[in-house]
């Protein structure tokens, strides 16, 4: 190959040490439809790890070149901050392929990825919806109707795939440029991570193309469109007229193997026998990975002197972040920011690891929101009804501690 030629194209995916494992089954697919090795992006901080019995391409993101990282991975979580170096990635492998498919770790292949490749020859960009049937408030009253889009996202980019040309490397750029700044999970203030800004990517670049090809991306939130039957080759279509190309197994739960039914929206009496067998071949693909990497801590959790790095901290570190010297060391207990968080009192005086808690904890918890609904109720009482609207529009705002300097000392 001469120093200008190309190879044709790269699958990458990016995870931490704990998510490894499904990385790894994600690599034995590719290898075994596309004969050719996943690109794996580790984003974690750098251990003493033998690789060498994986069959794909394996990296430390702290080897990579990526500008102002250590200030990133203590700005954004672990999510936050995988999903914030995507398109960043997407532009260095794009020096050396003509191509790029991004695959999410928990995601498996089942047939080549030519049907891809072909759309990139059309299309400087390639995206999948969420789904491509609108949800029925009558079918599935809890799911509302496509309010989680509306949140979280047009496109799902647990997948996308990108080409070499002017709109394609645009495209990148300013994805890559928002990530860095604005990758949070704040769907209250229409952040999404990297998903939320594809939403509106549609409108700056006229050469992306939307696939309705529902053997991309296949998921447990488009079940419900998608019926997944073995064809006669022993692999497997969709809805009778697509070769499933890979399915992604988001919040995967090997100890329940109809996970897939039971949240595909589908009705009780359709019935799709593949989608157990899919998770049954899932789960035997885990079963045999090094399941001690996925008890391994994430790294960019903790400052050099073993003190947790908290969501609050991680927020208040990106409110002051303007303020701060030039290259700090956001991790050193002794600098800057070790300072910054005593003083906050943003150190857990126990060492734990932060959970977050949703609406399926409600009813672990009815007696705490009781006792909140009164607090609430007094002060609507002392307030009246027009103040306690404003109060708890106030209360939306100040749960973005990155946008209220007021909270901090510095």
């Amino acid at each position: 190959m001469t120093v200008n030629e190309k190879q044709e194209y790269a699958i990458f995916t990016v995870c931490n040490l704990a998510y490894l494992p499904k990385a790894i089954a994600l690599s034995e697919s590719v290898l075994k439809f596309n004969n050719l090795k996943l690109n794996i992006y580790l984003i974690d901080r750098k251990v003493d790890v033998d690789f060498s019995a994986i069959e794909a391409n394996i990296f430390w993101i702290e080897d990579i070149g990526i500008p102002h990282l250590y200030e990133l991975a203590f700005k954004y979580d672990i999510t936050e901050l995988s999903t914030s170096l995507k398109p960043c990635l997407t532009l260095k492998l794009l020096d050396r392929f003509k191509k790029v498919i991004f695959l999410d770790p928990d995601t498996y292949s089942y047939n080549s990825v030519g049907p891809i490749l072909s759309d990139l020859e059309d299309h400087s960009i390639v995206l999948t919806p969420h789904y491509t049937t609108p949800l029925s408030i009558h079918s599935h009253p809890g799911w509302g109707d496509d309010i989680g889009m509306m949140r979280f996202g047009s496109f799902n980019l647990g997948f996308y795939a990108v080409k070499d040309s002017p709109q394609g490397l645009s495209f990148l750029r300013w994805w890559s440029d928002r990530c860095s700044k604005l990758n949070f999970m704040e769907s209250q203030f229409s952040l999404s991570t990297d998903q939320k800004w594809v939403s509106i990517a549609p409108c700056f670049f006229k050469d992306l193309y939307v696939s309705f090809n529902l053997g991309y991306n296949a998921a447990p939130w488009n079940i419900f469109e998608r019926c997944i039957e073995k064809n006669h080759d022993g692999g497997y279509i969709v809805n009778d007229m697509y070769p499933l190309v890979f399915f992604h197994f988001s919040n995967f739960d090997e100890n329940d193997l109809d996970y897939l039914k039971e949240r595909s929206l589908l009705k009780k009496e359709v019935k799709c026998p593949a989608l157990l067998e899919l998770s049954t071949t899932y789960k035997q693909a885990l079963s045999a990975k090094n399941t001690e990497l996925a008890l391994i801590q994430y790294g960019f959790d903790y400052m050099s002197g073993g003190e947790y790095i908290s969501p609050t901290l991680r927020r208040a570190y990106a409110c002051v972040a303007g303020e701060l010297p030039p290259n700090h060391d956001p991790f050193d207990s002794n600098g800057v920011i070790g300072d910054f968080a005593r003083k906050n009192f943003l150190f857990e005086r126990k060492t734990a690891v932060y959970a977050p808690s949703g609406f399926h904890d409600l009813s672990k918890n009815k007696y705490k929101m009781r006792f909140v609904y009164f607090i609430m109720r007094t002060i609507l009482r002392l307030v009246g009804s027009n103040r306690f609207y404003n109060f708890s529009r106030l209360l939306v705002y100040l749960s973005s501690y990155r946008q209220n300097r007021g909270l901090w000392k510095y």
